[in-house]
């Protein structure tokens, strides 16, 4: 369960974003890290973890296009037209505090 918004939010910023500019919950993940996919799910999963959020149902693929090999080349195809859903900061808080992942 998550103890207080601003910790988590002083938590990301410490050790996924920029103490200049510090995180805040509308934040998307897609504009404000700019991870690849493999960093991307290790962040999730540490925020699930610390956070105690049981994610079973929790989908990257709803959010983000996966990373392909250049000889998938058809399969990325299929993905380009594909609309994913937003991923804020806030969907993560909420969740913490529900204690399992809200959406999807």
């Amino acid at each position: 369960m998550l103890p207080d918004e601003q910790e988590f939010l002083d938590y990301v910023t410490d050790k996924y974003g920029d103490r200049n500019n510090p995180a805040q919950k509308e934040w998307t993940f897609a504009k404000h890290f700019n991870f690849i996919q493999e960093d991307l799910e290790e962040m999730l999963f540490d925020l699930f973890t610390r956070y105690g959020i049981e994610h079973s149902n929790f989908n990257l693929d709803n959010y983000f296009m996966p990373e392909f090999y250049w000889w998938q080349f058809r399969l990325k195809r299929e993905w380009r037209d594909r609309k994913f859903k937003t991923l804020t900061l806030e969907m993560i808080i909420e969740s913490a505090k529900a204690g399992r992942w809200l959406y999807d």
